[in-house]
């Protein structure tokens, strides 16, 4: 059943500016158009601003994760089916708040300059939470991290520049992560996919955190022997 927009922005409390927005953004199918001022929407797309408002107020996710979300649901998973990955990929962290900010509340809370916010972004060692076309969104992690590392970091007088061998090695270690994932799931159906790189998502990061601490401790360990021998 097609219903004008009007009908579709009472029955899903969202204004029919925000509908077309979500159209623009890929996030709902075009209305079919019977001349310049009447279209008509399917019907379905109640249930998917519905699905689209939990997923911005309460998940904060980006644009496009939400649309990769709604392309499960097409495909005939349910809504939690369809987020588990993003969940577990995308997810905050437990004690922090699901919260975004703008640039001048990300500077406010971090006690960053503008100067030093963009060699932060240079370097990639801020990637703010959402960074697509037309916005840019920091959350609590990204303030966490900036304010209680990188600023303090920099007021000992260190570049932050000498920092970027963690992108390069980073990225190697997800390339492999990615290859790993990618030959697990080979030939497995699209929920066995999305159940298994969810396990597999949330096991990373404890390996990462995992190998990284102990590798750590071990250095300065065999350092501490070292010293009392000598």
């Amino acid at each position: 059943m097609e219903l004008k927009i009007g009908e579709i922005a009472k029955k899903s409390g969202v204004p029919p500016s925000t509908i077309r927005y979500y159209v623009r953004q890929g996030l709902l199918p075009e209305p079919t158009k019977v001349n310049k001022s009447m279209a008509y929407y399917d019907e379905g797309c109640i249930e998917k601003i519905q699905a689209i408002r939990h997923l911005q107020e309460t998940k904060y996710f980006p644009l496009s994760v939400i649309r990769n979300i709604l392309r499960r649901i097409d495909e005939g998973l349910t809504l939690e089916e369809a987020e588990a990955i993003e969940d577990a990929v995308f997810g905050t962290q437990a004690d922090l708040p699901a919260t975004l900010v703008g640039k001048a509340e990300f500077l406010k809370l971090t006690g960053f300059s503008e100067q030093e916010l963009d060699l932060a972004l240079k370097t990639g060692l801020i990637m703010p939470y959402i960074q697509e076309k037309d916005e840019t969104r920091y959350n609590q992690e990204d303030i966490r991290f900036a304010r209680d590392v990188l600023k303090r970091i920099m007021d000992y007088g260190q570049d932050i520049r000498e920092l970027s061998f963690y992108i390069n090695l980073g990225n190697q270690i997800i390339d492999q992560e990615i290859a790993l994932r990618k030959k697990t799931v080979k030939g497995k159906s699209s929920k066995e996919n999305i159940k298994i790189t969810t396990e597999i998502s949330m096991m990373a990061d404890f390996i990462r955190t995992y190998i990284l601490r102990r590798l750590f401790q071990r250095r300065i360990q065999t350092t501490i022997y070292k010293s009392l021998k000598s």
